[in-house]
């Protein structure tokens, strides 16, 4: 279906990457997915996964060579198969975009694509060095991939992130001009997650967390939360996944008697069962700057299938909810588990109010954050060069 004014004529796109086609990544599947289908697009896809299952080794050494052999033969294999296709005049580079960016950035300008759109969805250095702490700001790998990045994001014509806030971040952290950064809300799974109408139960609360666990996430305000709870027999939480902080988590789990915690990670129909059975679904509570910025996949899901939200306070809430006339989500402040947990049973003991923050959310998914929204803005953008 064209979501896009203008003119019958259609846009030619290149969609030129190493990206996999998995519920691992969603936003590239259903971005291309979505794309496809798209009636004002002349589409053509060059594209070499550079993850395959079935190679294994026991030696960490040797698996770590075999991963940079199959990096390197998918980013040449896919440059060779742009070359020998022609030059295009619009390329798409999904996430991960930074190594094609860079390669394409050295191609001469006689082959070089006319438009280079790089969808970076995360930087790599600042989820690597400031939100995981995997790296030190002054190691020399994470030096390296700063200028990695910065280079790559220079070398396209546009970088796409998910928040306006994360446009600000790219353009501040590697000095890019303000124009060349956009914002566009990220691609998902709408066959799955889909509306669900809730219907409030007055004797049973079920608050429900999904995530990697990472700092991000906020997991021990989440926890702080349980426990404060535990007296209430009519509140129940649940929390699906594992990561950096699942040792709090396992602890957790192993003292209160409120707390299911589902380790393995799910399919995304139990998952969005999962949700549809939620009174109450949980964002992100971390205290890292990178919290300020996000609007993390979990907050498309909840809002899509239209449950009652509570989240952090945070830049990215604050700037979605200005201009609205109704409240999309509760929120609390950031790494505070008391007010959480009194937010959670303040919200446990009204059904009602749960009920039209449950359709609020749904409208600000169709609103704010649908695939339809995505592929308009991206419609225009393509058009508009």
């Amino acid at each position: 279906m064209d979501l896009t004014p203008g003119s019958d004529k259609k846009s030619e796109l290149c969609v030129l990457g190493v990206h996999l086609d998995s519920e691992g990544y969603p936003n590239v599947r259903y971005r291309i997915q979505d794309f496809r289908k798209a009636a004002w697009l002349d589409l053509t896809e060059i594209n070499v996964p550079m993850w395959r299952k079935g190679i294994q080794s026991k030696h960490s050494k040797l698996r770590s060579l075999l991963g940079l052999f199959r990096a390197v033969h998918a980013h040449m294999s896919v440059i060779i198969k742009f070359l020998l296709h022609g030059r295009a005049a619009r390329v798409y580079v999904p996430y991960p975009s930074v190594f094609i960016a860079l390669i394409l950035g050295l191609l001469p300008r006689a082959v070089r694509p006319e438009l280079i759109v790089l969808d970076a969805f995360i930087s790599l250095y600042d989820t690597a060095v400031n939100d995981r702490k995997l790296l030190t700001p002054g190691n020399w790998l994470s030096v390296l991939l700063k200028r990695m990045e910065k280079r790559a994001y220079s070398s396209a014509d546009l970088v796409i992130v998910d928040t306006s806030q994360n446009a600000s971040y790219l353009c501040r952290e590697f000095s890019l001009p303000e124009n060349k950064v956009v914002d566009i809300p990220l691609s998902t799974n709408e066959q799955t997650f889909r509306q669900h109408p809730y219907q409030p139960n007055d004797k049973l609360c079920r608050v429900l967390f999904i995530g990697t666990l990472i700092p991000l996430h906020g997991v021990p305000a989440i926890l702080e939360a349980v426990t404060r709870l535990k007296d209430y027999q009519n509140i129940q939480f649940r929390i699906v996944g594992t990561g950096q902080t699942a040792a709090a988590v396992e602890v957790a789990n192993m003292s209160e008697t409120n707390l299911e915690w589902i380790r393995a990670w799910q399919t995304p129909d139990a998952l969005a069962e999962m949700i549809e059975e939620a009174d109450i679904c949980l964002g992100i509570f971390g205290v890292g700057k990178k919290t300020q910025r996000v609007c993390p996949l979990k907050m498309y899901a909840y809002a899509a299938c239209g449950r009652a939200v509570i989240t952090g306070d945070t830049e990215w809430t604050r700037h979605a909810e200005k201009d609205l006339s109704y409240k999309p989500f509760e929120t609390v402040p950031v790494n505070d588990g008391a007010v959480l947990a009194d937010r959670i049973r303040q919200l446990a003991g009204s059904p009602d109010y749960r009920q039209q923050l449950a359709n609020n959310s749904r409208r600000f998914y169709e609103e704010q954050l649908s695939n339809r929204i995505s592929l308009s803005k991206l419609g225009v953008l393509f058009r508009g060069n």
